[in-house]
């Protein structure tokens, strides 16, 4: 029992050190980077209806039916119910401090409602998302918060990047090896060292259209533009030299 142990012993140092054996002695290291520019496809934006009231009842259904009037207008513009998402909901009483008392007293409620709404392939066509923002205000809309632009599905863009990045490196590690009278050999090690994918961008700050909604005054519509965004990747590799 004591000989097969010395055995098993001996087998895994052999293996280690023929791991080691393989691994080149030579080596360079390098970082490559890779930038690919894209056009964001998809904009989200946060538009809300704020009323005020002297009772809770009132403003609560003042406050739906405005909203269910301006998601009705956006459904009708081709977003599907996937899109449209319920961000925000509050209902709180307006309070008056001045009587000096230890309690104010309550002069009325204000109920906030915003919905979330994505707007796909605005990258070809933004004309149905100024109608949106446009539109939205003129069927109740008082609040309407930045828009944000991003890239819906990245990945392609994120591969491309790599792809980019580790060509970076090799064209680096060949100059390094000819400056150095050596040759390339093969990839020892890769890595990702992480990459630079924006968040989304907001344009534009929050906006209020007053608390009586679109009224008698109709908006005008504005030209939002989703500009561009950098999606960038590095790439860590060792190759072995001779």
């Amino acid at each position: 029992m004591f000989f097969v142990a010395i055995l098993i012993v001996q087998k895994l140092h052999d293996v280690s050190q023929s791991f080691k054996n393989e691994r080149p002695t030579n080596t360079i290291s390098v970082s490559g980077m890779g930038k690919v520019s894209a056009i964001p496809d998809l904009a989200s934006v946060n538009i809300g209806v704020l009323s005020q009231g002297t009772t809770a009842s009132d403003v609560k259904n003042k406050n739906n039916e405005a909203v269910n009037k301006v998601v009705a207008f956006i459904k009708a513009q081709g977003i599907a119910d996937k899109d449209i998402k319920t961000a925000d909901l509050s209902l709180q009483p307006q309070y008056d401090y001045s009587s000096g008392g230890s309690q104010p007293k309550i002069t009325g409620y204000q109920q906030t409602q915003t919905v979330m709404v994505k707007v796909h392939n605005v990258n070809k066509d933004n004309a149905i998302l100024d109608k949106i923002l446009d539109g939205a205000v003129n069927n109740g809309a008082n609040q309407i918060y930045g828009v944000n632009f991003s890239v819906e599905d990245p990945s392609g863009l994120q591969n491309q990047a790599k792809k980019m990045a580790i060509d970076d490196a090799k064209s680096k590690a060949q100059e390094l090896a000819k400056q150095a009278g050596l040759t390339l050999g093969k990839v020892v090690s890769i890595s990702e060292a992480g990459g630079g994918y924006p968040g989304p961008i907001m344009y534009g700050s929050p906006m209020s259209a007053g608390f009586g909604g679109g009224g008698d005054m109709k908006s005008v519509a504005p030209d939002i533009q989703g500009g561009s965004q950098e999606i960038t990747e590095t790439m860590n590799i060792t190759y072995e030299v001779k």
